[in-house]
C-alpha cells in the first residue's frame, strides 16, 4: 500500500510539474557518481529558477 501511495504522489507531482528530489538523486548516481549531488534546497531553487527562466509559465490550465 505504501509503495502504492509513493507512486501516485510521484505522479501527481510530476502531472502538476514538482520536481522530484529522490528522482534527481537516482539520476546523479548513475550519471555523476563523481560529483557531490545538489542539497534538496538547492535542487529545488534550480528546478524553480529553470522553469520560470523565460518569462513563460508551462502548464497545463
Amino acid at each position: 500500500m505504501r509503495d502504492l501511495l509513493k507512486s501516485v504522489s510521484l505522479t501527481t507531482k510530476t502531472i502538476v510539474g514538482m520536481p522530484s528530489y529522490e528522482r534527481y538523486l537516482e539520476h546523479h548516481r548513475l550519471h555523476h557518481p563523481d560529483e557531490a549531488p545538489m542539497s534538496e534546497g538547492e535542487y529545488y531553487l534550480y528546478a524553480l529558477k529553470a522553469r520560470y527562466a523565460d518569462g513563460k509559465v508551462n502548464r497545463c490550465c
